[in-house]
């Protein structure tokens, strides 16, 4: 019974959706204002009927397969990309009893999870045999492998100062001193994120204004349902990593819980909407330049700088 609740409520599929339709309402009902926008901000309670509108709406839409496709690949890509997007809760650290799977490389596991995502969303692109869809997934995997280097970089951060890959253990070794040392990885790592969620300034892959809507192009219905329920999934793993990696997970000041982590991670998520509110988006050209010229070069030296800080703060070798 405890296997069933866990892959099945808690960190499982219930779970797991109440986060990514929770997200959709937050992002929607914070860019409101700020857009101007009266259906998010004021239609029901706190604009609870927008996103229930737009979901019925999705999951009641025709989904059409267009001519020439391979219908196979075009129809499991989708769902393929949700169960990855899925899986990283598992190895996540949400309480103290927590992770459902405990692993000594969990947070292996999660990068590979995060990192694998791309991937899958250029096949989507790739089997939807439309140029703009394979532009935007071409421009998906361009992006991520710029990105994903200075990701893993800040991800092994933790790894590589308190020496193990188990998410439990980092967590329970987490204190001020070591959240301080980890700040500017902290931040590289969000940095690659909004590259890796394809976020403003970095939503090169699905440009309306250039290649329609990229990889999303052919896909309506159910499929766009499960492509945008994947993205947001994706959303809550590298906000929980974060959490997880940085700050602490569930501890707290005064007790320790799952209070602090849902807090942490709606501070990364207010923190990302404010930047995509306020930025444009930049060029391919420019993007690579920065994840090559400065954030991977940064991200170096940010390793660095936590062996140094390893021997002289935490009396490591």
């Amino acid at each position: 019974m405890n296997t069933l609740f866990q892959a099945f409520v808690f960190p499982g599929l219930l779970y797991v959706i109440a986060w990514t339709v929770g997200l959709f309402w937050f992002f929607r009902k914070f860019m409101a204002p700020l857009h101007k926008r009266v259906g998010p901000h004021f239609n029901g309670l706190a604009g609870s009927y927008q996103t229930l509108f737009d979901l019925s709406k999705l999951l009641s839409k025709e989904s059409i397969t267009p001519e020439g496709v391979n219908p196979y690949l075009f129809s499991m890509m989708p769902l393929i990309a949700l169960i990855v997007a899925m899986l990283p809760a598992a190895f996540i650290p949400w309480t103290a009893s927590y992770p459902a799977i405990p692993s000594a490389f969990g947070l292996l596991a999660l990068i590979v999870l995060i990192g694998i995502e791309p991937f899958l969303l250029f096949l989507t692109g790739f089997g939807s045999d439309n140029k703009y869809s394979f532009l935007g997934g071409i421009r998906v995997l361009t992006q991520a492998i710029s990105m994903e280097t200075a990701f893993f970089l800040a991800a092994l951060s933790p790894a590589l100062l308190f020496g193990t890959m188990d998410l439990k253990i980092i967590v329970e070794e987490t204190s001020w001193l070591s959240v301080l040392i980890l700040l500017p990885a902290f931040f590289l790592y969000f940095i690659a994120l909004l590259g890796l969620l394809e976020q403003p300034p970095f939503n090169i892959p699905d440009a309306e204004q250039e290649i329609v809507y990229g990889f999303y192009t052919e896909y309506s219905g159910t499929n766009y349902f499960l492509l945008k329920m994947a993205e947001f999934s994706e959303f809550m793993a590298v906000f929980a990593g974060a959490a997880t990696l940085f700050l602490g997970a569930y501890k707290g000041v005064f007790f320790d819980g799952y209070f602090w982590f849902f807090l942490k991670m709606l501070m990364i998520a207010v923190l990302m909407m404010t930047i995509r509110a306020a930025t444009p988006r930049i060029t391919m050209k420019q993007m690579l330049s920065f994840s090559w010229r400065y954030l991977v070069p940064v991200s170096l030296l940010n390793m660095a700088w936590i062996m140094l800080a390893r021997t002289l703060f935490l009396g490591g070798a």
